[in-house]
């Protein structure tokens, strides 16, 4: 999944992942393919298993020094999050999927409900001919 993101020339200026043990492994891959130092990764126990009011409230706190923000989460929160920023109705966002939203905001405390576009939708059974 990261070489799709690099051929889309997406890199983070963010990481943030729930403190979760397989969240932050994953985390950490993604950082290395990237280039992104994994001790900049930001995790937090309050992004693991949180409702979407409280993911949206701890977005807000991001600071608007960062544009590219990844945020490594779990379901059912990510899956309903995602529907909740966008006007997309997905069933679910699988292990490893990435679902891709642009915000028209200046500043990360003016996200909220419908304020994001959505870009892509990828996850690895997409790509599961180009592996085998």
């Amino acid at each position: 999944m990261s070489d799709v993101l690099k051929g889309k020339n997406i890199y983070p200026d963010l990481i943030l992942s729930s403190s979760a043990v397989r969240a932050i492994k994953l985390a950490k891959i993604i950082a290395k393919k990237l280039n992104y130092e994994k001790s900049k990764i930001v995790s937090s126990r309050d992004l693991y298993m949180a409702s979407v009011k409280d993911l949206i409230n701890e977005f807000q706190t991001i600071d608007s020094k960062y544009n590219t923000v990844f945020f490594i989460g779990h379901n059912p929160d990510i899956t309903s999050l995602a529907n909740h920023l966008t006007d997309k109705d997905i069933d679910n966002i699988p292990t490893s999927g990435i679902f891709s939203v642009k915000f028209d905001i200046n500043v990360w405390n003016e996200l909220d409900k419908n304020k994001g576009k959505f870009n892509f939708f990828i996850y690895p059974k997409m790509f599961y001919d180009k592996f085998i």
